[in-house]
């Protein structure tokens, strides 16, 4: 074998490493945000079976994970997001296969490997403490197993299984699953004229599925409350738009020198829309099968979710509950690409820029929590150096800090409150400092900390200040007397 030929070989199995340790690395040193934060603190952390509740909120197999991982390593931020990082490797490595499978040499695998992983939208759930990682990971596990066996019985059991767990661990994901499954059944019983096969194809696509989820997922679709399902958006346009925000988001200067950072920014608006141009032509020219199946998929699950949204007023999926799109879309553009020069070329740009957008210290939803790991430590500093008890938080602080004060378990203070209303008879407050100018005014408070990332700081009261310095003093001096 020669060395261009060995070369060749490993590029697509090291950026598929790549991923998955940067995913790991992301994970141990990101800061744990406020959803994060609630998700173990309201269902994992409490001593009754509260996983099993249902909530918006509650991911059921991440938070049954969670609290498996939790229990055996206790808690830190990587037992808190390893149910995610199982989502991402099972994500990675069915990626890495349907590359494998759908493009016919490294020339379209890489840019659509990249394009399916490296989306700074993609990449950000494949990290954070939720269920979408591991929603992902089994639906592309389904589609790999399609693509990989000849869909015998064994093979849509297994199928119906991945997709089962994909909508225990998100239940946004039930339409796509569904579509999924009915696609590949569709394409088992194309395969042969015998009704009793058939009847054992269907057999095989609903049960194992069906009792994985009364298992995991029917208690909490049972007691599903009202009022559970605002988030979203109300138009095809404006679903799609915040998939397409969230995948071009934020170029890292880091990486990109000022003046390239300059020119992507420039043409930002115009690479995701050359690609479609590009995808639409190809597939009006030539109609790949496998492109027109997850297309087909795509249309029945945005079908199914506008006819929710016209007859029951059920939002549409928007950002993070809408990121099935993404890889539906770029599995059926690498599809399209095979042989495609100028397709190609595109993919190429989507999948540099998405490399540019590489970061290891926020989550783009939740970037105004980046700081949260190294404003506890101050919070900390004041309870063991005066003793400060009496803190209050602005809200979008107070679940994470709530989250660090539980897993060190060495402060004397309470639960940290984090009203939307600020209370004003506090000693010490953890504030945003654009929307708590006015309150840091008003109440005569002394910044003593901004977080070096965010505008977080930690603000205190002079007279309350002046008087801990003073006990302090005042203790010393006591104890070089005695």
């Amino acid at each position: 074998m020669d060395f261009r030929r060995y070369y060749s070989l490993l590029i697509l199995p090291v950026t598929a490493l790549f991923a998955l340790l940067w995913a790991v690395a992301r994970a141990c040193v990101q800061s744990i945000t406020i959803d994060e934060a609630d998700t173990y603190l309201v269902w994992v952390a409490r001593h009754d079976p509260s996983q099993w509740e249902a909530a918006s909120n509650n991911h059921v197999l991440n938070s049954l994970l969670m609290r498996l991982f939790t229990s055996v390593f206790g808690v830190s931020h990587l037992s808190v997001r390893a149910p995610a990082l199982l989502g991402a490797a099972l994500y990675i490595f069915a990626a890495y296969l349907l590359c494998r499978k759908l493009a016919p040499g490294l020339r379209v695998q890489w840019p659509v490997f990249v394009c399916l992983v490296y989306n700074p939208f993609v990449f950000d759930y494949l990290v954070a403490a939720r269920g979408y990682a591991l929603a992902l990971g089994f639906l592309m596990g389904s589609l790999a197993i399609a693509a990989y066996t000849r869909l015998d019985v064994a093979a849509c059991a297994l199928c119906s299984v991945c997709a089962a767990l994909s909508f225990a661990a998100n239940f946004s994901f039930a339409f796509v699953n569904a579509f999924a499954m009915l696609a590949i059944l569709t394409w088992a019983c194309a395969r042969t004229q015998a009704t009793q096969t058939r009847v054992r194809f269907l057999g095989a696509c609903v049960l194992p599925g069906l009792l994985v989820s009364v298992f995991l997922s029917l208690p909490a679709v049972l007691h599903w409350p009202k009022g559970q399902l605002e988030y979203g958006a109300h138009s095809l346009r404006e679903m799609f738009a915040t998939v397409a925000q969230a995948s071009l988001y934020r170029l890292n200067p880091q990486i990109v020198n000022p003046m390239l950072y300059q020119l992507l920014e420039h043409a930002k608006p115009f690479l995701l829309a050359a690609l479609l141009v590009l995808a639409v032509w190809q597939w009006i020219r030539w109609r790949p099968a496998i492109s027109g199946a997850l297309l087909g998929i795509l249309a029945a699950t945005v079908g199914a979710h506008w006819l929710l949204l016209k007859v029951f007023h059920v939002s549409l999926p928007m950002d993070r509950t809408a990121i099935w799109i993404v890889p539906l879309c770029v599995l059926a553009i690498g599809a399209a690409a095979a042989n495609r020069r100028a397709l190609t070329v595109m993919l190429y740009a989507m999948s540099f820029y998405f490399v540019f957008c590489l970061r290891l210290n926020y989550f783009k939803e939740w970037d105004w929590d980046a700081d949260v790991n190294k404003i506890y430590p101050v919070l900390a500093w004041y309870n063991h150096t005066y003793g400060v008890r009496d803190v209050a938080s602005n809200w979008m602080y107070g679940s994470s800090l709530n989250f660090y004060r539980v897993q060190s378990g060495r402060e004397s203070f309470g639960e940290i409150e984090s009203p939307i209303q600020l209370p004003t008879d506090r000693s010490l407050y953890i504030l945003c400092y654009p929307f708590d100018e006015d309150f840091i005014r008003q109440q005569h408070l002394r910044v003593v900390y901004h977080a070096p990332n965010t505008e977080a700081v930690v603000a205190v009261r002079p007279e309350a200040e002046a008087e801990w310095i003073g006990m302090g003093r005042a203790a010393r001096a006591a104890i070089s007397i005695n």
